[in-house]
């Protein structure tokens, strides 16, 4: 608590003009008288404000901020100027600035104190032009006028202060009481009380005072232990001291014949003192109470009373006590009520959700002031929660009571304060309530920081001026309780700081005497609340946080629950489209530019200099570097438009051209906004439009190519000139986020649309490209040809024609760096079909263009540009098609980029048809030839390369894989075989076991675990079976050759075979023939066939054997091993065999016919017997492929028998015909598959026949008796014939 009370009031005084800001609505660039704009600070030359607006959007007035050297002024009427890094603080309600230095010995004195053992405390009386600051031996006194501000130091004198007896622990830091007086002739004095009750009173203070020792003084007599603490000036009614234990003495005094002198009456009836008294008398003197101690005092006129009367009000910790005072020196004693008592139940009742009934916030009575309507406001301090720490927040609140009390007292209203307060326990650091001019604003003076509120009930204003490390020592406004209603309202408060001088503080009041946008029904959440302080505070550091004189903290961590990405994307926003109402408008567009560039670049920085920018989400990084680089972009296309008009070297008619197409685009770009204005349209884009410059750069390449010209020279001119435009503004915001990366955290892609990455960027990137080379691909008669080889002494046309091959290079770079930048946002997105679909498209888009832009500059013979680009960009293609001759860059290149030139090098040479230099070059770098052959399925060349580095496992893989796709009999018998041997190819056991667990990982894509001899032996399996099925396909071409080899077509040849099959139904079976007729030519064109149609072949023809290859033993070993066969079909493919080989003794003939030798004969040479045979010599299960006669029926369903012979083209039959017939598809498809049923269902007859009258079921028994006896007295199979392959299988078993 200041130990000097200042006399209550403000820093206002009269106003030439009518407070207010102009109309939010307005958008005129028109002057506004500056009585409107300018409130009364402000109007008296304290602070500087520009008098016009060109904001849309205003919300207050506009004033002038800090320019980067410092040097913009601006007016202020009749009362001088002020630049603008006097402005320390500004927002919609209030406004901080600087008034001027202290004097030197002040600010020495400061500099030197400790503020715990020897405080220092100032006040200002701007009615008596005076300020002073006191210590415990000094006071300093100087000049402090209240209409002009000053940058000099003032002179000041020294005052001795009254010494001080009481030198106790807790006396000897106290200061003396000190107030400014003011008698009837308009002469300033010091009165000053010394903590013992010693007053010394000096007349007539002026700077030319010379005996300081001159002086009137008088001695209170105190009670013993009290001690003077406070000092209240009631106006007319003389100045009243309050002491430590609540006792108030008037001083008067008296001027007679020249002479002064003081005398002093304690005023009667105060029951504290009286206690006192009797326990000073007993011994104690600390007082009755603690609680009963002074804390504050007041006084005011009291409302509507005729006789001029004045109240003194005296609160201590627990109550509050009124005196009635008068002119003439009488003094009545009113109530005393418990103040602090009725202050606990109130905010117990409105804290009841987070204090508990009974609970005690220790309510702390800090201050208290009288208002303007008669009403007197108490700053009460108290906890808000239960539990108390040492860091808990204390709350503080505004207690607005009513003068009409008795016992008790009315509470018309209370205001809690949203923002805590800091308890200091250093003397003099008590929170200090000041209500200028009575009010509606109200400061809360905190050693640190001032809160300003209203003493309005329903305005939920509230504003927060905190220091970085100075200290408030006091503070003075002007005062108004003697002229009552006469002076206007104004809510200004001068403030005196340890280290930064004098500052002034000033909220905005509307007409009816209100805070500006303080709402009285505000609907928004408290986290919205939150939200708009975090806004406007951030400003505020963006405009004044740079200026390192500027004491004023913008700690933005203060708004903890405010969103943060969304209050620095608003400020963002409004700075962008000149918005906001801290923007300087009495500027021209290119200062207004740079100025809202400077701004937008503080965001970032401000919010790092709060140590908050990890709170900011990678979309608002992004964006806040957007919104710097678009005003960096608009910048640049303003000042390349305006020399390009003002240009000397250019004749009127490009100038008129060029501003056509600029107009336009701006014209055209405000439309699609909605947008329509009387001002020139590119000046009004750039104030107001600047986040859609994407537009306005898309419509600037549509004008410049709707604008028809005469001259080809002219449209060559325009569209320089465009691309100068275009591309320098684009580059400038590329420049400034590489350079602001690191600032910004730009680590990562955004979610949110690149401006600079936008398709409609891309699409007037690439028309503006496409444009500039149609004219540089021109014909050099029509007076735009070029000369690229001689630029040096090269006349104009050359010249030009040199600098649009540049322009063109340059636009290739921005559309390759749109691309690429639209690539990664879009590969930064949620993986969804959707934006999977997109990302391939822009993939496919940003190779194409690096073809489309890139080769025509190879054309024009702009080769080392295009090897610039083709790196930054690597587009390794054309790098390799710019350098495939020149092995020294392909050595340089492949030891730059390594595998990314590899693969465009390797692939060059494959899609050229170059293997034997491929195959050379990569030996050379084998490393990456391998990586580029194992991501790609070339095994045509990568099985070559597997042996050279002896991977051979590798290269049987690769060589078994082409195998597999290979269509020529002879050549898949080959490479399987191939694959077999490079299998063994002299790998040792072990290493052949790694790499099949390696392969059986990379290509199976199998386990560790999984990775064990079964998994191998498929493997190996697979090579064999696939060996086997070309083997026989290859003995079956090659057997029938023999055959037919004389018949000149295949088509003969085929049904020359198909003639020689004795199935015994065949003839019977015209679609199956079909079929096998198809089968035959393939196989005579040496092409593979499927397992099925092999089968179909073999078991028709009806031979034992083919080249001594056991048919049964093939067909059945084919239908248990074969891949191709569909799992579903396969025990339909056994029903067909079993049936062939049942039916195929077309001779019917009986048991009893014949002797048993005879049946034993006849039925060992039938396919009967030589199938059994194989079954039943094989090992494993057998059960599963023998079938009995009547299980061997064809039992297919039609639906896979279309599956089948669908695949083949059978079913389709003469498809043309058909349709000249009328016939549909599906018809004729279906049509056909019945007909295939049929002929199956034939062999069905035909089996049903051999079962039913030709004993088959019989001659089936005694072939397994016969097969069983033969093979028990043999012990081996070799009679019957059969070999396996097993080799590879023993190798691994």
């Amino acid at each position: 608590m200041f130990a000097a009370k200042v006399p209550k009031g403000g820093l206002t005084a009269k106003s030439n003009g009518k407070s207010g800001t102009p109309d939010p609505a307005s958008r005129s660039d028109k002057e506004t008288d500056s009585s409107s704009l300018v409130p009364s600070l402000l109007a008296r030359g304290s602070i500087s404000l520009s008098n016009s607006s060109d904001s849309g959007n205003s919300l207050g007035p506009i004033l002038d901020t800090v320019d980067g050297d410092g040097r913009s002024t601006a007016g202020l009427g009749d009362n001088g100027t002020i630049d603008g890094v006097s402005i320390y603080s500004k927002n919609k309600h209030t406004l901080v600035a600087y008034i001027g230095p202290l004097p030197k010995e002040v600010d020495e004195a400061l500099s030197k104190t400790d503020y715990y053992t020897e405080p220092m405390v100032s006040k200002l009386d701007l009615n008596a032009g005076l300020g002073i600051v006191v210590s415990q031996k000094k006071c300093y006194i100087w000049a402090a006028q209240k209409s002009a501000t000053y940058r000099s130091p003032p002179m000041c004198i020294t005052l001795p202060m009254p010494p001080n007896s009481l030198q106790s622990p807790d006396t000897s830091v106290l200061l003396p009481a000190v107030t400014i007086t003011k008698s009837d002739d308009q002469h300033a004095g010091i009165l000053a009380c010394s903590p013992d009750g010693t007053c010394w009173y000096w007349n007539n203070i002026d700077l030319s005072l010379s005996n300081v020792n001159q002086h009137a003084d008088i001695k209170i007599n105190l009670l013993q232990g009290d001690y003077v603490s406070y000092v209240e000036c009631a106006g007319p009614m003389g100045y009243y001291f309050g002491t430590r234990y609540g006792n108030v003495y008037q001083i008067w005094i008296k001027k007679q014949f020249g002479s002064i002198t003081l005398t002093s009456t304690q005023l009667p009836g105060k029951s504290i003192g009286a206690i006192a008294s009797i326990f000073s008398l007993i011994g104690r003197p600390q007082g009755p109470d603690t609680s009963q101690r002074l804390t504050s005092m007041t006084s005011g006129p009291r409302p509507h009373d005729p006789h001029g009367q004045w109240d003194l009000y005296a609160m201590t910790r627990m109550t509050l006590s009124r005196w009635h005072v008068t002119r003439s020196g009488e003094c009545v004693l009113g109530n005393e009520i418990p103040l602090r008592d009725q202050i606990t139940e109130r905010i117990l009742r409105d804290y009841s959700a987070t204090l508990t009934p009974g609970t005690d916030p220790r309510v702390f009575l800090l201050d208290i002031e009288y208002t303007r309507n008669g009403r007197i406001v108490v700053l009460v301090s108290f906890f808000a929660v239960d539990e108390k720490w040492a860091h808990s927040p204390l709350s503080c609140a505004l207690f607005t009571l009513s003068t009409h009390f008795g016992s008790a007292i009315d509470i018309e209203s209370v205001k809690y304060i949203h923002r805590p307060i800091e308890e200091d326990n250093r003397p003099e650091a008590r929170p200090k309530l000041v209500i200028p001019h009575g009010g509606p604003g109200v400061f809360i003076v905190l050693p640190r920081s001032v809160i300003i509120s209203s003493t309005l009930p329903n305005s939920d204003f509230e504003d927060h001026v905190p220091l970085k490390s100075d200290r408030f020592i006091g503070y003075g406004n002007e005062e108004w309780k003697q002229r009552g209603q006469e002076i206007r309202e104004s809510s200004e408060l001068s403030i005196v700081c340890k280290e930064s001088g004098r500052l002034g503080i000033h909220i905005y009041l509307d007409g009816a005497g209100s805070p500006l946008h303080s709402a009285t029904d505000d609907s928004r959440t408290p986290q919205e609340l939150l939200t708009a302080q975090l806004q406007a505070k951030l400003e505020q550091a963006v405009f004044f946080g740079g200026n390192r004189r500027n004491p004023i903290s913008f700690d933005l961590a203060h708004y903890d629950g405010g969103d943060l990405n969304l209050a620095s994307l608003n400020v963002s926003k409004e700075i962008l489209n000149s918005h906001s109402t801290l923007l300087n408008s009495n500027k021209d567009l290119t200062a207004r530019l740079q100025e809202r560039y400077r701004r937008i670049r503080s965001i970032i920085e401000s919010i790092q200099a709060a140590e908050m920018a990890s709170r900011l989400s990678i979309d608002t990084r992004f964006q806040l570097s957007w919104s710097a680089e678009k005003l960096a972009a608009a910048n640049t296309l303003w000042i390349q438009y305006q020399q390009k008009m003002g240009g000397k070297n250019t004749n009127k008619l490009s100038r008129a051209n060029l501003k056509g197409v600029i107009d336009d685009a701006a014209a055209r770009s405000l439309e699609i906004l909605g947008t329509q204005t009387k001002e020139d349209p590119v000046s009004f884009f750039l104030k107001y439009h600047v986040d859609s410059l994407a537009e306005l750069l898309f419509q600037l390449q549509r004008a410049a190519k709707k604008l028809t010209l005469v001259s080809a020279g002219q449209q060559a001119e325009l569209t320089k000139d465009t691309n100068k435009i275009l591309v320098l503004s684009l580059r400038s915001a590329w420049t400034y986020r590489k350079q602001n990366t690191e600032s910004y955290a730009l680590k990562s892609s955004s979610s949110v649309e690149p401006w600079t990455a936008t398709e409609g960027v891309i699409r007037s990137l690439t028309a503006q490209y496409s444009a500039t080379l149609a004219i540089c691909q021109a014909n050099p008669e029509e007076n735009i040809g070029m000369d690229v080889d001689s630029r040096e002494g090269a006349d104009d046309v050359s010249y030009f024609s040199s600098e649009l091959k540049d322009q063109l290079c340059d636009l290739a770079d921005a559309a390759l760096q749109a691309h690429s930048e639209r690539l990664q946002y879009l590969e930064g997105l949620p993986s969804t079909s959707e934006n999977n679909i997109a990302i391939a498209a822009a993939v496919d888009a940003y190779d194409r263009a690096k073809s489309d832009l890139l080769t025509p500059l190879v054309e024009l013979k702009m080769t080392q540009s295009a090897m610039q680009l083709s790196q930054r960009y690597k587009d390794f293609i054309t790098l390799v098609k710019l350098c495939i001759d020149d092995e020294q860059l392909i050595t340089s290149y492949l030891s730059k980029y390594q595998q990314e030139f590899a693969n465009a090098l390797f692939q060059w040479y494959y899609d050229n048809d170059q293997p034997s230099v491929l195959l050379e070059i990569g030996e050379k770098y084998s490393d990456l030839f391998t990586v580029y052959l194992d991501s790609r399925d070339y095994n045509d060349l990568a099985w070559l390369h597997d042996i050279k580095i002896k991977r051979y496992f590798m290269a049987s893989q690769r060589v078994q894989d082409g195998a597999v796709l290979e269509m020529n009999v002879d050549r898949r018998r080959t490479m399987f075989s191939l694959s077999k041997l490079l299998f063994f190819a002299g790998v040792p056991q072990q290493q052949q076991h790694q790499q099949l667990l390696q392969y059986q990982q990379q290509q199976l894509q199998v386990e560790d675990d999984a990775a064990d001899p079964e998994g191998l032996k498929k493997y190996i399996g697979r090579n064999n079976e696939e060996l086997e099925m070309a083997t026989i396909q290859a003995v079956v071409a090659d057997d029938w050759e023999s055959q037919v080899g004389a018949l000149a077509s295949i088509d003969e040849q085929a049904r020359a075979i198909v003639d020689t099959f004795e199935s015994p139904v065949l003839a019977e079976q015209p679609m199956l023939r079909e079929a096998l007729l198809r089968s035959a030519r393939s196989l005579l064109n040496r092409e593979t066939l499927s397992s099925e149609d092999l089968l179909d072949l073999l078991m028709s023809q009806q031979k034992f054997e083919i080249q001594n290859v056991d048919v049964c033993e093939v067909a059945l070993g084919i239908c248990h091993q074969a891949a191709d066969i569909p799992e579903s079909r396969r025990p339909h493919v056994l029903q067909d065999i079993w049936r062939r080989i049942f039916i195929s003794d077309s001779e019917i003939w009986l048991l009893e016919d014949f002797t048993d030798e005879e049946i034993r004969e006849r039925l060992m040479n039938s396919w009967m017997c030589r199938a059994y045979a194989v079954i039943y010599k094989a090992e494993g299960q057998k059960d599963e492929w023998v079938l009995r006669p009547e299980d061997a029926r064809c039992t297919m369903p039609a639906a896979m028998f279309k599956e089948r012979f669908m695949s083949i083209g059978l079913l389709e039959g003469d498809y043309q015909k058909s349709l000249n017939k009328g016939i549909s598809s599906q018809s004729n498809v279906d049509k056909n598959c019945e007909a295939m049923i049929r002929d199956y269902e034939r062999e069905n007859e035909e089996l049903e026949f051999q079962i039913q009258d030709g004993q088959l079921v019989e001659k089936w028994a005694l072939v397994k008796e016969i097969v069983r006896e033969e093979l028990a007295r043999a012990g081996e199979t070799s009679s019957l014939g059969g070999q396996e392959d097993v080799e590879m299988e023993e190798n691994f078993a």
